[in-house]
């Protein structure tokens, strides 16, 4: 793994930590974690291509819903902004609900630049949630995550 794509994954993984945990008022119990990794997407997008690092988490203080989050690494630095949409599928186990939330993704194109974490919120409601990550162009994507969202 390069320090570049190492990079990318801590800031994914500290940003969505710190929002999850900057509101909770109670550690998170181990059978129920407050964040949860999906995985690394690898994706075209329009000029490029790169992994998309996402995670989701189970903020405290808004019961039922879900905060998405990913950072995307252009692996050609073409020194031009490159763009995607991202998309957030969830599936709520207990309730059969399920839904897409598109999120776009913007790469600024700069070298040595950590990249920028983008989240949106997931209407899932309270109960065991799964959520994998597509995009709008060929892409292979992580494995499924699941997460309890109280």
């Amino acid at each position: 793994m390069t320090g570049k794509q190492l990079a990318g994954r801590s800031a994914l993984v500290a940003a969505l930590c710190a929002g999850a945990f900057a509101s909770s008022a109670t550690p998170a119990r181990a059978d129920q974690p407050a964040f949860v990794s999906i995985g690394a997407t690898y994706t075209l997008g329009d000029i490029c291509y790169g992994q998309g690092d996402a995670g989701v988490s189970s903020p405290t203080g808004t019961p039922g819903a879900a905060l998405f989050g990913i950072s995307f690494v252009n692996y050609l630095p073409l020194g031009m902004p490159c763009t995607f949409t991202a998309f957030a599928n969830w599936r709520n186990l207990d309730t059969g609900a399920t839904g897409t939330v598109a999120v776009p993704v913007t790469d600024n194109g700069a070298l040595n630049r950590l990249p920028k974490t983008v989240f949106a919120n997931l209407p899932t409601g309270s109960g065991r949630v799964h959520v994998d990550v597509t995009t709008d162009y060929p892409h292979l994507s992580a494995p499924t995550a699941e997460i309890r969202i109280r």
